[in-house]
């Protein structure tokens, strides 16, 4: 019952940001445009921002078994397409700034699933402090230029974003993570 609340929650988001700007849409706009109550929304949501990163979760951050399955350039591809189906939606998301903005949390997202795949296909031991020092140098590079791409209109193609991205990848960091299949 509570994922379709917030699917509820999250569809009305999406509607309002085809109306208003990201910033100037509030809880109560959220509230009153999809009938839920108050207290509702906040048994699912901390508070507007909580509720932006659910839906980059649900709808932009691709499927995580796909790197197991395709290689991180076909995930990191599958990344940038949804992003072209949501760029109004993350467009306004990106430049919004401060605690708890989506971009400090795709920074963090993009670090967490490298480091978890490393973890789960090594062991927690792998991780020295050169491939740590790679892994953040890589995710939040990667996650910024995701962002910028965004925030400036989406020009080129998703291949040939996740290609960039491959290519900048430290080769320490490659050795771990399959980057085709």
């Amino acid at each position: 019952m509570a994922l379709n609340i917030k699917k509820i929650i999250a569809n009305t988001l999406l509607k309002l940001v085809d109306s208003y700007p990201l910033e100037k849409i509030t809880v109560t706009m959220i509230i009153n445009e999809s009938g839920i109550g108050r207290q509702t929304f906040y048994n699912h949501f901390k508070d507007k921002n909580d509720l932006v990163y659910w839906i980059f979760l649900r709808t932009l951050s691709g499927e995580k078994e796909m790197m197991d399955k395709a290689g991180l350039e076909a995930y990191i591809t599958k990344l940038y397409e949804e992003a072209r189906e949501y760029r109004h939606f993350l467009n306004e998301a990106c430049r919004q700034e401060g605690q708890n903005s989506l971009t400090e949390a795709i920074c963090k997202q993009t670090y967490n699933y490298y480091r978890n795949y490393i973890i789960k296909h090594y062991s927690e031991e792998t991780i020295n402090e050169e491939l740590e020092y790679a892994l953040r140098f890589n995710a939040y590079g990667a996650a910024y230029q995701y962002v910028r791409w965004a925030e400036e209109e989406m020009p080129g193609e998703p291949g040939t974003q996740a290609e960039y991205t491959l290519k900048c990848m430290p080769e320490i960091l490659k050795s771990y993570l399959p980057l085709k299949m």
